[in-house]
């Protein structure tokens, strides 16, 4: 990282914060890369995620299946998963064909 990049100031502006009673979350713009984009972060964890124009524009394509994945977190995760495979973080012995 060149010096210019680590005296670079930190420029956001914070658009929004929404709330239900499932999540917060607070939107804000941010300027410190190539381009704009949105900055989401998750206000229980302090996850977040930069979001492009591509990538926004490529949500409001996206299929209403592909919006119900998005929402399979936690203990939803594995309700779609191939159930051979067992639950998320099971560790399975590996096989071999000695055959």
């Amino acid at each position: 990282m060149s010096e210019h990049e680590e005296t670079r100031a930190v420029e956001r502006r914070e658009l929004a914060q929404l709330a239900n009673e499932f999540a917060v979350v607070r939107v804000s713009l941010d300027t410190t890369g190539n381009g704009p984009r949105l900055l989401v972060e998750d206000a229980e964890t302090g996850d977040h995620i930069f979001l492009s124009p591509l990538e926004l524009a490529s949500l409001c394509l996206a299929t209403p299946e592909d919006r119900e994945e998005w929402m399979r977190v936690g203990n939803y995760r594995d309700e779609h998963r191939d159930r051979s495979l067992g639950p998320v973080g099971t560790v399975r012995p590996l096989t071999r064909d000695v055959s």
